[in-house]
């Protein structure tokens, strides 16, 4: 696990919360209760609501303070797009590496778990995933591809967890997390970026589709059409 500074790891539990749901959208973050929450001053929180601020998970506004960002499908798109280039370039990078076999052996138990959870348990499943994520990233030398990804996953994490919740994309899924892993464990860089940026571009679809399935999207649409 990479060494965080006291902001980043406030601003990582608040975007776990906010992720799992419990920090619905529209949400208030009250900077006095979560500095007495964690036992620090205004500033570390602060400095955390301004992290989570730049990853999109909130908005700071005059006088209400921080608020749970709302969910967006044109975010989707716009972060999805570059997500799966990079995931590529991480997933060739780490099959082109020839000291992967050490990262090979920490992941192999969890992904082969995946196919195990995905008919069964969506929330162990999305853990899972995301661990493994956080695993292939944390594996980089390249210290920019590494932030940027750290990064990227804070924004999409809601989006995956969405995307998860279907039974079908998890079963998909599960599938292309294990050809990703022999094609890293075989060396092709080539099939291993495809295969990765394929799985983040289904699960950028399978976000936005159940996002327009919502009821709160459908009720806004027929608004919309009888205004």
């Amino acid at each position: 696990m990479l060494n965080q500074t006291l902001p980043e790891k406030i601003a990582a539990m608040l975007a776990e919360r906010i992720v799992d749901g419990r920090y619905p959208p529209g949400s208030r973050l009250v900077e006095a209760g979560l500095s007495k929450e964690f036992g620090s001053s205004h500033g570390p929180v602060r400095d955390a609501l301004r992290l989570l601020q730049s990853a999109g998970l909130v908005t700071i506004l005059p006088y209400r303070g921080a608020v749970v960002s709302d969910v967006s499908v044109r975010e989707i798109r716009e972060l999805y797009q570059v997500r799966a280039a990079l995931v590529g370039l991480r997933a060739r990078w780490i099959a082109e590496d020839p000291q992967r076999g050490e990262l090979l052996a920490r992941v192999a138990e969890p992904v082969a778990q995946l196919q195990k959870l995905a008919a069964r348990d969506a929330e162990a499943y999305t853990r899972t995933a995301l661990l493994v994520n956080r695993s292939f990233t944390e594996s980089l030398s390249n210290r920019w591809l590494r932030a940027t990804l750290a990064s990227l996953m804070l924004q999409t994490s809601r989006y995956t967890r969405i995307a998860l919740s279907s039974a079908e994309h998890r079963r998909y899924s599960a599938r292309q997390w294990q050809a990703l892993f022999k094609a890293i464990r075989a060396g092709d860089g080539e099939r291993a970026e495809k295969i990765a940026a394929t799985l983040s571009q289904a699960t950028r679809d399978e976000a936005i589709r159940s996002l327009e399935k919502s009821p709160a999207k459908t009720a806004a649409r027929r608004k919309k059409a009888a205004a």
